[in-house]
């Protein structure tokens, strides 16, 4: 790589960084290993910077191609000891750090408890904010692959014990505000 390109390469690493990071988190529901894909996702940037069009969607592609080699491996390791987090860090966009920082943890459990595929389509459709098209052209899948896994992985979370409160809780305002919508209103002329 040139200087310029270097310095092209630096400013969508700076840019990107804090983006890209969450959806690793995300996507690998570790944040110790998160930091390992992020890694090892710009040093695969870094070396085909000059050939890559998008840098976005390729990180997106190496991404999901990483947590499901790592995935794979996994499968075929012995169960390792897992040590209990200590320190969250809440998501800084939230609008309620407090309760951000105590949905966090749930939230990486219940992702963790999905197939590779099915916490990738999660995290970039519903938490990076794509289309199901785009989710389809960035994983290389059809669009109805991406609809079937996202329906089975939001069925498996609304089941998931430490989510099914949320849900509920939603679920109950959701009611709440159609019951209020249907409800004929009162006119003058009626009262």
């Amino acid at each position: 790589m040139d200087k310029r390109q270097v310095r092209a390469f630096e400013a969508f690493a700076a840019e990107s960084g804090p983006e890209l990071l969450r959806v690793a988190t995300l996507l690998t529901a570790d944040p110790h290993t998160a930091e390992d894909v992020y890694q090892e996702t710009l040093q695969r940037l870094a070396a085909r910077w000059s050939r890559v069009d998008n840098p976005r969607a390729f990180c997106r592609r190496v991404m999901h191609n990483i947590v499901i080699d790592q995935a794979r491996a996994r499968a075929r390791r012995p169960r390792e000891l897992q040590f209990p987090e200590t320190g969250e860090s809440s998501d800084p966009r939230s609008a309620d750090p407090y309760g951000a920082a105590e949905l966090r943890p749930v939230l990486l459990t219940a992702l963790g408890s999905l197939t590779a595929q099915q916490r990738t389509v999660v995290v970039l459709r519903y938490f990076d904010d794509h289309s199901e098209a785009d989710v389809a052209r960035l994983l290389g899948v059809s669009t109805g692959t991406v609809k079937s896994a996202a329906s089975r992985a939001i069925a498996r979370l609304r089941v998931h014990p430490e989510l099914a409160g949320i849900f509920a809780a939603n679920d109950t305002t959701t009611a709440r505000k159609e019951n209020r919508c249907s409800q004929p209103t009162k006119t003058p002329s009626a009262i």
